[in-house]
């Protein structure tokens, strides 16, 4: 038996993790959830970013926390879950957040959008990215310490990264199709984890399998956790997100700039005691495509376009098909081209994106502009994840694995909530109103900020960037 599993591994390059290539497909799906499901959540906010703020009773400006919500707690989730996944067993920690997304949150969300029950409704989307942050950690625990650095580990990685864009196109269709039921999206997210959940106990190795050849005495413990690093990170995220967010609705009150300068000073003694750089450029082209331009290309849509949110759903289906053939290039591209070049890449797309939204009025026309505006910039994200993924687990020790995949998580998540926020305040100054929609010269300049943001990340990566072809290697230790 042994012998035969040494050939069919000789034979697909099977990890010894796993026990065959079925199981391995149902393991990289899996572990890829957490990224979908953040992806459905994010389109949905996005796409019924009118309906939901009708539905609940809030007016128009308090749209970024429907967001900003769910971005604050799995930015708090995956900054703790990262090294609780290399402590505790990632597969418990997968399982557990499945069932958790499936009868504690999503069930309830089905009754959460009412005025009545606005809080719930809040409550519920950050309980479910609490799960969903948690599902990120573990699987970049998991699939880092499963595959060591080569072609196969490229591609697994540029696959979790292709299900961003597939499952923002979901959701956007999801949310769409279903504005006039909102409640069904719950119920829809909730049955798709009741799947996972089934899927995850099959396919998901026990720990002693997703490193078999490591001693007891190797594994880090939870006196291990490196708790004053996690609770300055942690409250750095909750403090400046909600900062940032509560400035406009309350016309930049006194507490609204103490909360920032609070949140700021956290994220500097993170620094101080971790004594890691930051992803500057990673952080600012991606807080700008997510916060500065796709939530503010759907406000174009539906409220300068004056689309219905179905039709603006099916104008980010190219972001599904970009990030696909982005992933697929990436795969293919890692072991040839040092990867630096493919993140400078990825901030061009990044800015390209933007640039097409610049002419953009009312009467343009969908495949004029919008279309390869969002086509162009999706190969941003997609090239990018995969190249920083890869290089930062592949240069850290097998049992930190999550701690460092958790750090890239992060810097998307955070970088997204922040840059909405900003954005909001840009939008909002040349509006000069927070109880209308923002007109066509705000959303310019949203734009405008966006794009720079882009540029100044690949000046960075230009300057000081450096990361070498992949190669097929063992870990560090």
């Amino acid at each position: 038996m042994e012998a035969g599993s040494n050939t069919l591994r000789g034979r697909t390059g099977l990890p010894p993790g796993l026990s065959s290539l079925q199981e391995e497909i149902g393991f990289v799906a899996i572990c890829s959830m957490g990224q979908l499901l953040f992806a459905i959540f994010l389109a949905n906010g996005f796409v019924n970013q009118i309906t939901l703020v009708d539905a609940l009773g809030l007016p128009l400006s308090y749209s970024p926390w429907l967001i900003g919500a769910f971005l604050v707690a799995n930015g708090i989730s995956v900054v703790l879950s990262g090294s609780a996944a290399d402590l505790a067993n990632p597969k418990h920690m997968a399982v557990g957040s499945f069932v958790w997304l499936t009868i504690c949150w999503n069930v309830i969300g089905c009754f959460s959008v009412h005025p009545s029950r606005k809080v719930l409704y809040f409550v519920v989307q950050a309980m479910s990215e609490l799960a969903v942050g948690t599902l990120c950690s573990s699987a970049m625990s998991m699939l880092g310490r499963v595959y060591k650095p080569g072609r196969r580990k490229n591609q697994v990685f540029s696959m979790m990264g292709a299900m961003i864009p597939m499952g923002f196109a979901i959701g956007a269709v999801l949310g769409g199709a279903l504005s006039a039921d909102l409640q069904w999206v719950s119920a829809v997210i909730a049955i798709l984890a009741a799947i996972c959940t089934a899927v995850a106990c099959w396919c998901i190795p026990a720990r002693q399998r997703l490193r078999p050849e490591a001693a007891d005495s190797d594994n880090p413990t939870l006196g291990d956790f490196d708790y004053l690093g996690g609770a300055n990170l942690a409250a750095g995220c909750g403090i400046l997100i909600f900062g940032l967010t509560q400035a406009v609705p309350t016309n930049w009150t006194p507490y609204t700039y103490a909360l920032i300068v609070v949140g700021v000073a956290c994220f500097g003694l993170f620094g101080i005691i971790e004594s890691r750089p930051l992803m500057i450029a990673y952080f600012l082209a991606y807080g700008a495509f997510v916060g500065g331009c796709n939530f503010y290309a759907c406000t174009f849509f539906l409220t300068i376009q004056n689309q219905p949110p179905i039709i603006a759903a099916v104008y980010l289906i190219p972001i599904g098909v970009g990030g696909t053939v982005a992933a697929w290039l990436v795969s293919k591209s890692l072991h040839v081209i040092p990867g630096h070049f493919i993140l400078i890449a990825s901030m061009l797309a990044f800015a390209s994106g933007r640039a097409f939204f610049m002419p953009q009025t009312p009467n343009t026309i969908h495949w004029a502009l919008s279309f390869p505006g969002l086509f162009i910039s999706t190969f941003g994200p997609d090239l990018s994840f995969p190249s920083i993924s890869v290089f930062i687990t592949s240069n850290v020790p097998r049992t930190f694995q999550g701690s460092a995949g958790s750090l890239l998580i992060t810097a998307q998540n955070l970088s997204s909530a922040v840059f909405t926020a900003l954005a909001e305040t840009i939008g909002r100054s040349q509006t000069h109103a927070i109880d209308k929609s923002l007109d066509l010269e705000a959303l310019r300049d949203i734009w405008w900020f966006s794009l720079a943001s882009s540029l100044v990340g690949a000046v960075v990566c230009v300057a000081f960037v450096r990361i070498p072809t992949s190669e097929e290697r063992d870990h560090v230790q």
